[in-house]
């Protein structure tokens, strides 16, 4: 079975950070504690889950892989007016962006790809809906990366 190119889908859903896990004391040992089961976290990545397994089926993906995230984050009531344009904007607050990839790029661990060390290239947004729309995340993986020496051609000075 060949891969395929290309699998992009939509998540609508508010985007929700993985929270950094925390140490406590427990009977006088240290202890590493995850998210608490409450946390909005684990519903978000059931979500990012249905939105993936409807967009693809197969196999976990081989190879290196792109990963391309857009985060449209919800509008602060601030910017939102009746009569003037309310178009997209950069989002420039928390959540932090490596911690929005981590929630969407856990979540797709063993279904999209086997290990997120496949994850060799990829570019990730933070903006804030425009006026008319929801929040949601939009997810491209593409299993055809370009050369490496092309990409290091324009990288180096």
């Amino acid at each position: 079975m060949t891969q395929p190119a290309k699998i992009s889908f939509t998540i609508p859903a508010v985007p929700i950070a993985q929270p950094r896990h925390r140490i406590g004391k427990v009977d006088g040992k240290a202890m590493a504690f995850g998210a608490k089961m409450t946390h909005p976290i684990h519903a978000f990545k059931a979500t990012v889950i249905l939105a993936a397994r409807e967009a693809y089926d197969g196999p976990p993906l081989q190879g290196p892989l792109r990963v391309d995230l857009l985060f449209a984050m919800p509008r602060p009531k601030v910017k939102v007016w009746k009569s003037k344009p309310m178009p997209r904007e950069w989002h420039a607050k928390k959540p932090d962006k490596d911690n929005l990839e981590k929630g969407v790029v856990d979540a797709l661990t063993k279904l999209l790809w086997k290990d997120d060390s496949q994850i060799s290239m990829g570019t990730t947004i933070k903006v804030i809906c425009s006026g008319d729309e929801q929040p949601f995340v939009r997810v491209e993986v593409f299993t055809q990366l370009p050369e490496v020496a092309v990409i290091l051609e324009r990288a180096t000075p």
